[in-house]
């Protein structure tokens, strides 16, 4: 699967914390509600493997005007609340 072009497991993503930390994460899925897109992502380990140990975080992504994913916060509780719904039964299916 592909995001503008580029492999999902090609994409790596880095979430900053307030503290200082950070945490790098590889996009399991992308999908598409309501006009929205998302990345399903979940850590690494080592290099490029994703971490199933963990739970997947979701989070909206945009693109750049040179098609480069840029991954934002889900603020709104029920947008989160329907793409999560979403997410889940694309995982029943697989």
């Amino acid at each position: 699967m592909e995001f503008m072009g580029k492999k999902l497991e090609d994409i790596i993503v880095t979430l900053p914390y307030k503290d200082g930390t950070s945490l790098e994460c590889g996009v399991y899925s992308y999908f598409e509600v309501n006009n929205r897109k998302y990345f399903a992502l979940l850590p690494l380990k080592g290099e490029k493997k994703l971490d199933f140990s963990h739970s997947y975080m979701l989070y909206e992504v945009e693109e750049d005007e040179e098609n480069n994913p840029i991954v934002l916060y889900i603020e709104d509780d029920l947008e989160y609340a329907i793409a999560a719904q979403y997410f889940s039964d694309q995982l029943e299916k697989k």
